[in-house]
């Protein structure tokens, strides 16, 4: 008579295993990683596009809001909606079209400084999440011998900033030399409610452009982890080596022959399958987490940069096809081709790094689909290796748009198509013989 038994235990047998002193105890690129993350907190916090406080608790660090720096982004979001308010005030000599762009820019660079300023307050445990997710990913790699990269190195990190910084910096200074040399009449608050929204969602980019790359750097990483797998048929691990058995069904035949009970158990290789899968969802998962976190901003700076390139390329436009004094000056000129230069540069930046996360990320799920594929294990492991096949890592503004290269084609019709309304409009409305096209210049009463 035959008996069946169901075997359920799962049975996990940690070998060498270190000592609990040293479990406890980050290693040397965590804890270098933690450092640059710390530091670049501290960096971006200057423009109030971090929380107030990064502090360790337990040998991590914690994000946390601060009451002073809740009470500062206040003031500062207050300050813009006022400034926005009081434009719609200045007694301007404007072209009536170019007018209403000027407001349009307004409006949408207050957004967007909006956005970038009170959604990094709201959201200090995602942040934290985001932290953790990239120690836990760095603990796992580095158990394995793959080689480490440039993502946890201060250097470049600083480079980038540096670059931005002193970029912005000099545009900045040429600005208020067209501004204040050029055209003596504008206000200065007037000039910094230009200035500032421009300078901070810039920065904010640069703050998804680096965190971006950092999960860049860790699918680079992992796929060299996979390929060695799919290759080698074996990973070199690690100071510890785990164990797992599956529960199995057992017949007990005194009939049957003894080789043909049931499978062998606690196989290396299932092992090891689920070790990846373990990393590759987190990293996956992690990418998630990135994408929600700057989700507001991308959506509303993204916008912004959509409208206020459109119409500086009209006012770029109005230069070339106006005679005289009605149209921009050479500076202005200048001032707003660099402006446009800029925006391309932001526009063009964060797709790039994100078509780069998505082409690790499908490279990846090109390993695992032939690992699922290797050595029959197609009906073994199908149920942990398929479900992972349909995941990618994509970056989208809260799911209205995806951010990659099919965005700007997107994007550059829609600019054509308004810069053309603009064109239109401008050509329908007649001008006064006083209107001026100059963006920033409004009439000041004469004494």
């Amino acid at each position: 008579m035959s008996k069946w038994i169901n075997k359920r235990k799962v049975s996990m047998i940690n070998l060498a295993m270190p000592p609990k002193s040293v479990v406890t105890l980050p290693t040397s690129g965590e804890f270098e990683f933690e450092q640059l993350f710390h530091f670049a907190f501290k960096c971006f916090r200057l423009f109030a596009l971090t929380p107030g406080q990064m502090m360790k608790q337990k040998d991590r660090y914690i994000v946390r809001n601060t009451r002073w720096m809740i009470l500062i982004v206040l003031l500062l979001v207050l300050v813009a909606w006022i400034a926005l308010i009081e434009t719609f005030f200045v007694e301007s000599r404007t072209a009536l079209i170019t007018g209403i762009a000027n407001h349009i820019q307004f409006i949408m660079n207050t957004i967007a400084l909006t956005a970038a300023w009170v959604v990094p307050q709201l959201k200090p445990d995602e942040l934290s999440s985001i932290l953790d997710g990239f120690l836990i990913i760095d603990r796992e790699l580095s158990s394995y011998n793959v080689q480490d990269t440039a993502g946890n190195k201060r250097m470049p990190f600083l480079f980038r900033f540096g670059v931005v910084l002193v970029a912005l910096c000099s545009f900045t200074l040429y600005d208020g030399f067209v501004s204040f040399v050029k055209l003596s009449t504008i206000e200065v608050w007037y000039w910094l409610s230009h200035q500032i929204p421009f300078i901070v969602y810039a920065m904010a980019f640069l703050h998804a452009y680096v965190l971006i790359s950092w999960l860049h750097a860790r699918f680079q990483r992992l796929n060299t982890l996979v390929e060695q797998y799919y290759r080698q048929g074996h990973i070199f691990a690690s100071e510890r080596q785990t164990i797992i058995s599956f529960a199995t069904m057992i017949k007990l035949d005194e009939e049957a022959p003894e080789h043909e009970d049931i499978y062998p158990v606690g196989k290396r290789e299932m092992s090891d399958d689920l070790q990846i899968l373990a990393i590759v969802s987190r990293t996956i998962d992690l990418g998630q987490k990135i994408e929600a976190y700057f989700g507001p901003l991308f959506l509303t700076v993204y916008t912004a940069l959509f409208s206020v390139t459109t119409i500086q390329s009209y006012y770029c436009y109005l230069h070339l096809t106006s005679k005289g004094a009605e149209g921009l000056s050479i500076e202005s000129l200048i001032l707003s081709g660099g402006i446009i230069l800029f925006n391309v540069i932001a526009i063009v930046a964060l797709p790039y790094i994100c078509e780069q996360v998505e082409s690790e990320s499908k490279l990846l799920m090109s390993y695992l689909s032939k690992l699922s594929m290797k050595h029959g294990q197609v009906v073994q492991h199908s149920s942990i290796w398929f479900p992972n096949l349909i995941s990618s890592v994509r970056f989208s503004a809260l799911g209205f748009f995806t951010i990659n290269y099919n965005m700007l084609s997107g994007l550059i019709a829609g600019m054509v198509t308004y810069l053309i309304i603009f064109i239109q409009f401008n050509s329908m409305v007649p001008a006064e013989k006083d209107d001026i096209h100059q963006t920033r210049k409004h009439h000041v009463p004469d004494d």
